[in-house]
């Protein structure tokens, strides 16, 4: 099993979606943020529902490079996992644990430290790092983050040992006497619930980075959050946070945006300041209706990719429901759409004048909605395993 990553040939210029496939090998990108792509060009262009609800054919990029994981000599299954460290680098990791970094502005492939332990089915958050910056280092550059990998569903732990389910990679001097950064990964301990001898494997089902902490759910388990200053494991409360998978902070809005847990083809926003507190997160508010074909049916969990000063893009999966073989329409059907979203306070008065419909909201926001365009290619979307 490799990565499909579609990826842009020219320099990350405007935020761009990553899609990792399965089976095929090659990064692809679509430079989504772009005005026209999933965006109106200029004010008051879209106002009209022709315009607005109008699904138009899209067909992705053509892959630039082709990732393969090695040849396993043993049954474990050969696979890729990337993950993004900035807007245009991303980690890749294959079974083994072997690791390097692709840049995707410079085509240019890095040499990793490796993982402790291959992960299984893992997922990624990004810590910013306060302190000085280096020399040439950007407030954006990838430096300037801590990645972090753990995998979904922790196992039980027993004695003293660590099985590695938790690491990070860190872009630091060695020591006060060195001069050069480098690479460096390290081994983090685990939430505490996995050495309960009464804990039963179960999925991490939500997650995000709020402030220096990482806040993670799992169901009859409820919320814990890692502290990456004091590396140590805090218990917040038995309840959930609102999202299902990623929330990601939107600081022009002071909120975090995600999938809703309650709906997981819908997006929503709440505010996960009070979780650091041990509170649970205050009530957030879930947009449903984006005015897609009702005889299509979601197939799979929606990504939502934060693409800046308030705007995103919704890829969801559908399959016509006309069509009762499932299996069939695995192969044939899939439809992928991505629709491009803008959000709002409801205190902006360009809200409802400019770009797509505004839709207001009772908890203070206003989603505009922009352009949707569907992609049905069987060799871009059927394989689509993840989303950066």
């Amino acid at each position: 099993e490799g990565c499909l990553l579609t990826a842009s040939s020219q320099p990350v210029s405007t935020p761009i979606v990553l899609l990792i496939n399965r089976g095929v090998s090659c990064p692809r990108s679509a430079s989504l943020g772009e005005e026209g792509y999933v965006y109106y060009p200029f004010k008051g262009y879209g106002e009209s529902s022709k315009q607005v609800f109008e699904v138009e054919s899209i067909r992705l990029p053509s892959p630039t490079v082709s990732l393969l994981p090695t040849p396993s000599s043993t049954d474990k299954m050969c696979k890729f996992d990337c993950f993004s460290v900035s807007e245009s680098k991303i980690i890749c990791t294959d079974q083994a644990a072997r690791t390097f970094l692709y840049d995707l502005d410079e085509h240019c492939v890095t040499s990793m430290p490796n993982l402790h332990a291959p992960k299984y089915s893992p997922f990624s958050v990004s810590v910013a790092i306060q302190g000085e910056k280096g020399e040439g280092e950007s407030s954006s550059s990838s430096s300037n983050s801590r990645l972090y990998v753990m995998e979904e569903v922790l196992l039980p732990e027993r004695g003293t040992g660590s099985s590695y389910q938790l690491e990070a990679f860190d872009y630091r001097k060695p020591g006060p006497e060195y001069l050069v950064k480098a690479w460096h990964c390290d081994p983090l301990p685990p939430p505490p619930f996995v050495r309960d001898p009464r804990y039963v494997p179960s999925p991490v089902s939500s997650y995000a980075v709020v402030g220096n902490f990482i806040c993670i759910s799992t169901k009859g388990i409820g919320t814990y959050c890692f502290d990456t200053v004091s590396c140590s494991w805090s218990h917040a409360g038995d309840w959930m946070l609102p999202f299902c998978g990623k929330g990601e902070y939107v600081p022009e809005l002071k909120l975090w945006f995600g999938v809703s847990a309650k709906n997981n083809y819908a997006p929503c926003a709440s505010d996960l300041s009070p979780v650091v507190r041990a509170e649970p997160p205050k009530p957030g508010c879930i947009w449903e209706d984006l005015n897609l074909p009702e005889d299509w049916r979601p197939c799979r969990m929606s990504d939502l990719v934060n693409l800046g000063s308030g705007r995103f893009c919704i890829i969801r999966f559908f399959q016509p429901s006309g069509n009762r073989d499932y299996m069939k329409d695995q192969i044939d059907q899939t439809i992928a759409v991505f629709s491009g979203v803008e959000v709002l306070p409801d205190d902006n008065k360009a809200a409802g004048n400019g770009k797509g419909k505004g839709k207001q909201n009772a908890k203070g926001l206003r989603m505009i909605k922009h352009k949707s365009r569907k992609c049905t290619f069987i060799e871009q979307i059927n394989n689509v395993e993840s989303v950066l």
